[in-house]
């Protein structure tokens, strides 16, 4: 960051807005390059796919495994027009197994929506609102929080395909 001493300043207040703006854009950007360098040594010696090297409209139809880095990119890195839905969890939770199956016959049935999952430890989530399913659209808007997925089912129906699917119809995620 530039020295900035009082007094020695001549350039008006509008400019030194701009110079503020500039410094903390190149600092987030600074930080930014740190941290994917950060987040990408650490993928290194993971056998997680956790890249996309350029967005393309495609069919999916598949459930990736990401991290971090990965999340990032699965949201950020696609067309405008695709739909993502991140399914976190937690391997040690058996109601996250239990959603993990339900929503596999999702996965293959809408090969137009990039499925992806990641652990809620990988992006720094709250466990005790592991299952959730997040919707993504337009790189990145969240559209769709189903924290608590569980309890959206209700109490009269079985838990499986079918419930999940509508809970996902009713937000419009499906």
């Amino acid at each position: 960051m530039a020295d900035r001493h009082p007094g020695t300043n001549t350039s008006s207040p509008a400019d030194s807005e701009d110079d503020a703006d500039s410094d903390e854009e190149a600092f987030l950007q600074q930080w930014r390059e740190a941290r994917r360098q950060e987040l990408e040594t650490e993928a290194k010696g993971h056998n997680i796919r956790s890249r996309r090297t350029s967005p393309s409209p495609r069919m999916f139809g598949r459930f990736d495994t990401v991290d971090a880095l990965g999340y990032l990119d699965a949201i950020e890195k696609v067309g405008r027009d695709t739909t993502v839905v991140v399914f976190v969890y937690d391997h040690e939770c058996q109601v996250s197994g239990m959603m993990e199956a339900a929503l596999r016959p999702l996965v293959t049935a809408n090969p137009y929506i990039h499925f992806v999952k990641v652990h809620y430890e990988d992006i720094e989530f709250d466990n005790a609102a592991v299952p959730t399913i997040l919707g993504y659209r337009n790189q990145g808007d969240l559209f769709a929080n189903l924290t608590g997925i569980i309890d959206m089912i209700p109490e009269d129906e079985d838990f499986d395909t079918d419930s999940l699917r509508k809970v996902l119809q009713r937000n419009g995620v499906l």
